[in-house]
């Protein structure tokens, strides 16, 4: 880190990713809190040296470095405070006659997480927004589900007996379809000796026990409600757009799937066929898609089937999600994605949460080959002149959010299913809504500012209070300074930031960027 990075940190205060202590003497205990939030999250910068005034941060120093630096770093390696080994980076920085002390923590794999303290797991902790939170029990059994070496879908199930286990139709589904893609096979073996071969079953004795991969993919309605007491998918067709406030009516059209997951593809592709406005003439038998393969279908395919492979189907509290909004899809999973961030668009191999689950569906290329899914689907619709897909790992909630904006005729099936339902497109209105109301219904951060500083200046205070925010450091770090940045608004008082009198106001660069937006989505 630089003086300059970390000034610029300074202003912008705690987030996700840094966290500041005076520490001006010794080390804080919630010191350590923050290593475990960051180790089983993100990862982040700890910066000791720095005291919090009011909304702004001031550097005051550490007076005994040497001292400070060695007792937190001979703390944090000792066997009775932290349960896993941590990855941490220390560095000096002297500022102005200063000395700051910034320690890089690295985020822990997931077989080395849950983090904790004391050698009580109970002091898990978990970063969210600007602050260190102690983990619930649901949250450390999700990062303990995740450190096992035995993957989920790789156990073994024997609820249910051996012949009432499987669906018949799936399974003959499945492999008429492997035996297209797949020559040179043998298409005579019976259904148990090819479930063998391809490891679907585990010989134990006399016995042959399925995995729980073969239950969710192949197993009957029976096996499956024994497996996982919740829905495998649920589809929402929304009438309404994601900046748009909450209807009466939530949904238009709903499919709950509590079958296995060929069954839930199955009932998916069957309603996307039926709202398509260029019907399927000609059906691939291996991928149910159409043999041009368009490239909006293909996108969607796509993100459908990694939130079917990829789910944490041991997380019996939540399902995964596809919701149909008129401006874009948005596929929730719970799970978490494995591996950095930064490196989720790059192809190559990549660690998966249900690799026999992924490998069963790739078989039959009902999904891209590994590691190159999410930048096939980036790259293919930005061909389609749409904005990129972007997506949100949060780590925090052990959760994945994909999300395709800008709906290609060929996927907008929420405004295919009005128009089947009540004769007409929901029509799409200029705005009549005061500043305050349009700030209130957007989604978009920089459009929320910007539409509440049409009224004229404003405090800091008076915006977080029109846009319900309460946590001043979220407010600086998504709202106000990424706008400062951009000349988007500025200060009434330039030389004076922290004063109490400070106001906000528009640019004129401001008004054109928001005029701009709001232009493109009527």
């Amino acid at each position: 880190m630089t003086i300059a990075e970390l000034k610029k940190l300074l202003k912008a205060g705690e987030w996700n990713d840094i966290e500041f202590k005076e520490a001006r003497m010794d080390v804080p205990k919630s010191a350590f809190e923050t290593v475990s939030a960051f180790a089983n999250t993100h990862g982040g910068r700890l910066v000791f040296g720095v005291a919090q005034r009011g909304e702004s941060y001031e550097i005051t120093g550490v007076e005994k470095p040497e001292k400070v630096q060695n007792d937190f770093l001979s703390v944090l390696h000792a066997d009775a405070k932290i349960n896993h080994d941590v990855l941490v980076t220390e560095q000096k920085l002297p500022i102005d006659g200063k000395m700051v002390l910034v320690f890089q923590i690295a985020e822990n794999g997931r077989t080395r997480k849950p983090v904790y303290l004391d050698g009580d797991i109970r002091r898990t902790f978990l970063r969210k927004g600007g602050g260190d939170y102690k983990a619930q029990m649901q949250d450390i059994e999700r990062m303990l589900r995740d450190s096992a070496v035995d993957r989920w879908d790789g156990q073994l199930f024997d609820r249910v007996a051996f012949k009432q286990a499987f669906d018949v139709s799936t399974l003959g589904w499945y492999r008429n379809r492997f035996h297209q893609v797949n020559t040179g096979f043998d298409a005579r073996q019976s259904d148990r000796d090819f479930l063998y071969h391809w490891g679907f079953l585990i010989k134990q004795g006399k016995r042959f026990l399925p995995t729980r991969a073969a239950i969710m993919l192949f197993g009957s309605s029976l096996a499956v409600h024994q497996l996982i007491p919740r829905p495998t998918l649920d589809v929402q067709f929304l009438g309404y757009s994601t900046g748009d406030a909450l209807p009466e009516t939530r949904w238009i059209d709903r499919i709950v799937c509590e079958d296995n997951i060929i069954q839930a593809w199955e009932q998916l592709v069957t309603k996307y066929r039926f709202f398509m406005p260029k019907p399927f003439r000609d059906i691939d038998p291996v991928t149910l898609g159409r043999r041009d393969d368009p490239p909006g279908f293909r996108v969607f395919r796509e993100a459908a089937v990694n939130l079917l492979i990829h789910q944490d189907y041991g997380d019996h509290s939540r399902k995964g999600v596809i919701k149909f909004f008129r401006d874009g899809i948005q596929f929730w999973n719970p799970g978490d994605v494995f591996g950095e961030d930064l490196r989720l668009w790059e192809p190559g191999e990549k660690e998966v949460r249900n690799p026999s689950i992924a490998m069963a569906l790739r078989r039959i290329a009902m999904c891209e080959q590994a590691g190159t899914g999410l930048r096939m689907m980036r790259e293919a619709w930005r061909k389609l002149g749409h904005p990129a897909p972007h997506y949100k790992n949060d780590r925090a909630g052990k959760a994945f959010e994909f999300f395709i904006p800008e709906l290609d005729k060929e996927v907008d099936m929420a405004s295919d299913l009005v128009k089947a339902m009540f004769g007409k497109s929901l029509p799409v209105r200029p705005s009549t809504q005061s500043p305050t109301q349009s700030a209130t219904q957007s989604t978009d951060p920089l459009e929320r500012l910007l539409a509440a500083l049409l009224a004229g200046e404003m405090s800091a205070g008076k915006l977080r209070e029109i846009l319900s925010i309460k946590h001043r450091p979220t407010f600086r770090a998504n709202y106000l300074h990424p706008a400062i940045q951009a000349g988007l608004i500025e200060r009434t008082l330039p030389d004076k930031p922290n004063s109490r009198l400070q106001k906000y106001r528009l640019t004129a660069a401001g008004r054109q960027t928001l005029s701009a937006r709001r232009g493109s989505m009527q």
